[in-house]
């Protein structure tokens, strides 16, 4: 299926972009769309080669029906060139390799299209072979990257390209994006819904993930938080010194310590993890709002350090901190 640009949701800013250059015809031949991962870029970023792609499109991007549509939508479009990494970088090999693809003849007159995503796992290496292809395209090529980590690419690579910037969502479109895929209001409730969403950071991608780990991750940090359980404390630090900062690892712990900050203080609403409310306002005690506040600081800080031993020590010296009083 291609899907019409009016399909990515909560990015009016970018959509209306995209559109804008559909219209003119004057499509750059380099697009940099960044922001944060799971918010809809790689979708638009499909739809929007579609639309390219199609012979009659429309003012919602490719028409779904013509011939290159549904060449398109069977994944096999041979003017649609993609580079993904092979492990965690996109190495010089796989760009050389696309630059020798784009030299040839494209198979018919339609434009054509190299996406690379995410263009941010680009080595240093990778990232200056392209940029003679992101000065001087083929003609009718559009290179088109995906970023989730402007700051991860090169300044030569950012300034040849065309941004088309894509925000974080607020938590109740997150919400919403959630309960319109069928699967998940058939397995998760409601409340769990909103938990995942209000600790995504804006991203709907990021809440599908955490919604597989939240129930039974957030009852296992509630667990460390309502009582001393040396075995447990170094059992978490050592997974934690093992995963590293996984996909949202952080996102939980910190929507609890934010809400023992909030029920610590008095305030009862706006309360993420509702459904552990009493078992949080009983621990909230231990700590002053400022106590808890630290703990959120210290909790942040921590999730930046890499896999190493010293983040283990630093974990469990946060969870034995969480039982003693300010």
């Amino acid at each position: 299926m291609v899907e019409p640009l009016s399909a990515i949701r909560g990015q009016d800013r970018a959509v209306a972009l995209l559109r804008r250059y559909l219209a003119s015809g004057m499509v750059p031949p380099g697009l940099l769309f960044f922001g944060e991962e799971g918010i809809g870029k790689e979708k638009a970023a499909m739809a929007f080669i579609g639309a390219l792609f199609c012979r009659r499109r429309t003012a919602d991007g490719a028409c779904g029906g013509c011939p290159e549509c549904r060449r398109f939508a069977s994944g096999a479009h041979p003017n649609l060139l993609r580079v993904s990494p092979e492990n965690h970088f996109i190495q010089i090999a796989e760009i050389r390799a696309l630059k020798e693809e784009l030299s040839l003849k494209a198979f018919s007159e339609r434009p054509r299209a190299a996406l690379i995503c995410p263009a941010d796992r680009m080595t240093l290496q990778a990232a200056n072979a392209l940029l003679k292809t992101l000065e001087e395209p083929p003609p009718s090529t559009h290179l088109v990257l995906v970023a989730h980590r402007l700051s991860e690419l090169p300044p030569t690579i950012i300034s040849r390209c065309q941004k088309v910037p894509f925000a974080t969502l607020p938590p109740e479109e997150v919400v919403e994006i959630l309960r319109g895929i069928p699967s998940v209001g058939k397995r998760y409730d409601p409340v769990e819904v909103r938990a995942a969403a209000a600790c995504a950071g804006g991203s709907p991608g990021r809440a599908l993930l955490l919604l597989e780990e939240t129930g039974e991750e957030r009852q296992a940090w509630v667990g460390l938080f309502s009582r001393m359980d040396p075995a447990g404390i170094a059992a978490a630090g050592e997974a934690w010194k093992k995963t590293g900062e996984r996909k949202g690892q952080i996102a939980v712990p910190l929507s609890l310590v934010r809400d023992l900050a909030l029920l610590s203080s008095g305030v009862r609403t706006d309360i993420i993890n509702e459904d552990f409310r009493d078992m949080l306002g009983a621990i909230a005690g231990r700590k002053s709002p400022y106590g808890w506040a630290g703990a959120f600081q210290a909790l942040l800080s921590m999730s930046r350090l890499p896999p190493q031993a010293q983040k283990r020590l630093a974990m469990e010296a946060f969870l034995f901190g969480v039982h003693k009083k300010d």
